[in-house]
């Protein structure tokens, strides 16, 4: 029986990815190509940014360079935009939470770390983020981490991810897993898979970011 439901964030409780609606911004403002902005979220230098090491101005200082004139603190307010999480995902934790144990486990950077602590503090009990941590999902510790936080059977826990990759390591840990695509598939999935009652989660708004 399911216990404790763990979230990843950007995909699931956000629309899209941080960094294909940050780039598709960058590209429609300052008329870059969408590959050119991309590449800064690939490699070492985003990876450093995500575990924390390297602070938000060394990391948009290299967005400066290929010609995106907006100061760093702009830049930084924008790609935490990029993360706003969907109603009806606000709304179906919300309904979650009246029964059962949220927690949240996510490759984020300190500045958008700050502004999901402030809106989902009173969802989940425990939340584990790589830049306060100092390791990505990818290392697999992160992972170890949260679920001795969570402290919680492993069998007796889900962990959801819009990435199938990342259902793995958890799976070996003995979590079960769910990949998201859509909300109506996540909850006929709860529903069906996890025993989860149906009369919990209503849903009667439209798919729509929402803060």
């Amino acid at each position: 029986m399911i216990e404790t439901i763990i979230f990843d964030y950007g995909g699931v409780i956000t629309e899209t990815k941080r960094s294909h609606c940050f780039s598709t911004w960058a590209s429609a403002c300052y008329g870059l190509d969408i590959s050119e902005v991309d590449r800064l979220f690939q490699g070492e230098h985003f990876d450093q940014y995500l575990r924390g090491k390297i602070s938000k101005q060394q990391f948009f200082a290299k967005f400066q360079e290929i010609g995106i004139e907006a100061d760093i603190a702009f830049m930084s307010r924008q790609l935490v935009a990029c993360n706003a999480p969907v109603t009806r995902m606000i709304i179906l934790l919300e309904q979650l939470s009246l029964e059962y144990d949220l927690c949240l486990i996510s490759d984020s950077t300190p500045e958008l770390t700050k502004d999901v602590r402030r809106k989902f503090q009173h969802v989940f009990r425990v939340c584990v983020f790589s830049d306060e941590q100092g390791y990505v999902k990818d290392d697999g510790i992160l992972y170890d981490i949260a679920l001795t936080e969570i402290g919680t059977d492993p069998a007796k826990c889900l962990y959801i991810d819009d990435r199938k990759e990342k259902l793995e390591y958890p799976r070996a840990k003995g979590v079960h897993g769910i990949h998201f695509e859509n909300v109506e598939l996540l909850t006929t999935e709860l529903v069906s898979g996890y025993g989860i009652d149906k009369d919990l989660l209503v849903d009667d708004v439209n798919d729509n970011p929402g803060g």
